[in-house]
Formats: structure tokens, sequence, C-alpha cells
């Protein structure tokens, strides 16, 4: 029934708002549904969440090509980097059992809801990595500007909430030749050096880059195409629906449509 009244327009913003004031008021926030064979435990203070809670899918223009590319690519490993409590990575691990799929986030009630997810849903092909991904080691502090968020991050001006992380680099913690990798990098405007740490992961392997840039940043998409296309990576397509997506590749010639 929710599906069918989700497709009329003028209902498809009205219910979703009208069922935000809902749990506010009865404080229900958490809901656990299955979408394909897995269980997601949702909070519904967050968009995201109820997005996903209301259409069954996120990002479904991103998602299709990707499970397209798996397909088509013999894909040995997925880096779902900025997992957040793992959305892509639940959903490719239902999908694709025999793919590698690394998350990495550095927020304990990520890591915990991720791994109760993991848990929950007997899946065996998801490693879980608690730390920020970047081009060095050490700690970083991240800032939210909703407690209830999953979204962190680094040097956040506007936090209400802040968290010390270790953080990392990939090319300090895998030495991967010869593979085919998916890299989906959602880092809060720490893409770039997400990239710079993995200067050999990326030279040494096809990869295939799912990146989402703040727009208003000029100076930092441009280092960031700079980069990637003096490693040999070509841009194939942007996500015409948030003008936030870019996704490059050294291997994939055919622009992705979307």
């Amino acid at each position: 029934m929710i599906d069918r009244v989700l497709k009329i327009p003028f209902l498809k913003r009205l219910v979703p708002s009208i069922y935000k004031k809902y749990i506010y008021l009865t404080k229900n926030y958490f809901k656990e549904i299955t979408v394909n064979g897995i269980i997601f435990d949702l909070d519904l203070r967050h968009f995201i969440d109820r997005r996903f809670f209301f259409y069954k899918t996120y990002e479904e223009e991103l998602f299709n090509p990707l499970k397209k590319i798996i397909n088509d690519n013999n894909i040995d490993y997925f880096f779902d980097i900025g997992s957040a409590w793992g959305v892509y990575s639940l959903s490719l691990s239902g999908l694709f059992p025999n793919l590698n799929i690394y998350a990495f986030d550095p927020i304990d009630k990520n890591i915990i809801r991720l791994h109760n997810s993991i848990k929950k849903n007997n899946l065996k092909n998801i490693k879980v990595f608690q730390t920020a991904i970047g081009s060095s080691t050490g700690t970083v502090e991240l800032g939210s500007t909703e407690d209830y968020s999953p979204n962190f991050k680094i040097n956040e001006k506007n936090s209400i909430i802040k968290k010390k992380s270790k953080i990392d680099f990939l090319d300090n913690l895998f030495q991967i030749k010869k593979s085919t990798i998916i890299l989906k990098i959602d880092t809060e405007g720490f893409e770039l050096e997400v990239l710079r740490g993995a200067f050999n992961l990326l030279v040494d392997n096809k990869c295939y880059c799912q990146i989402e840039i703040n727009p208003n940043d000029d100076l930092n998409k441009e280092k960031i195409f700079s980069y990637l296309k003096s490693i040999g990576y070509r841009l194939i397509s942007i996500n015409k629906k948030n003008k936030l997506d870019y996704l490059f590749s050294n291997f994939i010639n055919s622009n992705i449509e979307i």
C-alpha cells in the first residue's frame, strides 16, 4: 500500500514529512526492514534511513550501474570508504557473496551497527575497519552537526558532537596488485587525501572509483580531477541527479549513463 501511495507525486514528499513528525512525537526511531533478503536496522531520525525505509533503495542511479560493473568485470574487491552503517556493503554482500568487501568508518556507533547487521545476516564477505582513511597515520578529530547522525566530517566547524579517531591510509593497509577493485569514497571533503594515500593501489590495479565531491569546493574538485588524470584515470560519468558523484576508471573506457 505505502509503495503505491509514494508513487503519487504530491504524496511522495508529504508522507515522509508527516511520518518524520510522527516518529519524533512517539520517539519510535528504530525500525527493522528486509530488502532483497538482507535485514537492515534503521534509525529514522536520519534522512538516509528514512529514505531507505520508504523506498527500499539508496542512490539507485549509482547502485544499478555498480551492480552491472561487478557482474561484467569480475570485480575482486569493493572498498566502502566512509561506509557509515553500511548500506552499500550490506546490499552488495547479499547480492555478491563472493565479493571481498572492506568497509571503513571511524565512528563507534556506525561500526557497532554494521557489525550487528553482519552478524544478524550471517554475512561472511565483509571485513570492517574502524579508522578514518587519508594519506597519513595518526589521530584526527571528527564532528557532526546532529548528535544522532552517522555522518561525521574531519575538522567540522559547526559540530555539536565530536569524536577522535585513528587515521590510516590504504597503501599502508593493503598491498594488492593486478586485481580489479571498486572504490566508493564518501568522506565529507577528505576525498583527495584518501586518493593520495591509495596511489599504489590505484596504479597497480584496475579500478573504478565512485567519488562524492562537494560542488561548492571548486578547488578541491579541480585537485581531485588533476590527481586522477595524472595517474591515468578518466571521468566516465557524473550523477546528473545530485551533481555530487563523479565516476572515474583506468580500465572502463565507455561513458556510463546516469
